[in-house]
């Protein structure tokens, strides 16, 4: 916008309005000031990281090894909070509710809760809705294991044992409506084969049944099923990820296997309550960007299964989007609905 100012050679009365320009001006001088100190001053006190899953997964691990190098950054100690339960709601809904001052973040798994959503509506709070992306963290895809006993050690050998029983066999899932769940049932789709799942209460119950042999196959996060890779129990025959795992570089991609539609890497996303300043937000997502360089994290969260986001982290609000529509999309078309 142009500011008429008057040359030495103007005449008559000073120019309608120059005092409430100066005014102006001088307002948005005062407000930057203000938005740089604030920024300065920020944080002076710790910062709580929310977490939907309980102590002691790979989830948890993620956090704590996060709040670490945030706190290091920061200044400031960054206590991790975990708050379990309701398909991860009640953790999204303690952050969504807390002020927005950047003293509250949230660690949100982003296929997680457009799965949630896309099971049971739209709920009282939502990522994009309730909360504002400070940026994506890292990346845990599952796996696609079956018994050692059984001796299959492809995917296309999985597929022809399969096919040569259609209906016959089980496949084991941590539950009705869960992410194991969803790819088991993209894989018959794609592999046209015919297997019934089995629900468990999550991997600790389910991988025991499918080691045993009476599940054929199962979805699982590697920070579950990589011991038992590693004892011989069970052989993993791909990743459901962009790219193969630095923790199992043998094993190939599910889609370097042909398999279209099962790219299913749960991001999981620093986010903080709506409203948070933006000096603030971008304060936090340096001290995320640290982190993520930091050769100690990455190999840490690596050995549980994760990879570094290389999602931008102004992509963010576009990618949750995206995946609250896919999962949308792919509940209505395999038919899927909550607890079944």
């Amino acid at each position: 916008m142009a500011i008429a100012v008057c040359k030495s050679n103007c005449t008559g009365s000073r120019p309608p309005g120059r005092g409430l320009w100066k005014r102006a001006v001088a307002a948005l001088a005062l407000s930057s000031a203000a938005a740089g100190a604030l920024a300065a001053d920020f944080p002076q006190r710790s910062i709580q990281l929310i977490l939907s899953f309980p102590p002691g997964g790979a989830t948890d691990v993620l956090a704590r090894e996060l709040s670490q190098k945030l706190g290091d950054t920061l200044g400031q100690s960054v206590v991790v909070l975990n708050r379990p339960g309701a398909g991860g709601l009640i953790g999204m809904q303690a952050a969504a509710r807390s002020e927005a001052d950047g003293y509250t973040l949230y660690i949100s798994s982003v296929m997680s809760n457009s799965i949630y959503e896309a099971l049971n509506g739209k709920q009282q709070v939502s990522l994009d809705g309730d909360f504002d992306a400070v940026g994506a963290i890292a990346s845990a895809p599952h796996i696609l294991v079956t018994p050692s006993r059984l001796g299959i050690k492809d995917y296309a050998s999985l597929v022809s044992y399969l096919k040569a029983a259609p209906g016959k066999y089980n496949y084991a899932s941590m539950g009705a409506g869960t992410l194991s769940n969803l790819e088991g049932e993209i894989f018959k789709e794609q592999a046209r084969v015919d297997a019934l799942q089995i629900p468990y209460k999550g991997s600790s119950q389910a991988l025991p049944e499918v080691i045993s042999g009476a599940s054929v196959f199962m979805f699982d996060s590697v920070t579950s099923s990589l011991p038992h890779k590693q004892g011989g129990r069970i052989d993993v025959l791909g990743v459901a990820s962009a790219k193969r795992l630095p923790v199992m570089p043998e094993v190939p991609t599910l889609k370097e296997l042909g398999v279209q539609g099962l790219e299913a890497e749960n991001l999981f996303a620093l986010m903080a309550p709506k409203g948070t300043p933006k000096d603030r937000l971008d304060i936090v997502a340096g001290a995320l960007a640290k982190a993520q360089d930091d050769a100690a994290f990455r190999k840490a969260i690596e050995a549980q299964g994760f990879q570094v986001s290389e999602i931008p982290g102004a992509a963010l609000p576009r990618f949750i989007l995206d995946q609250q529509a896919f999962w949308r999309d792919k509940v209505k078309a395999l038919n899927i609905t909550a607890g079944k």
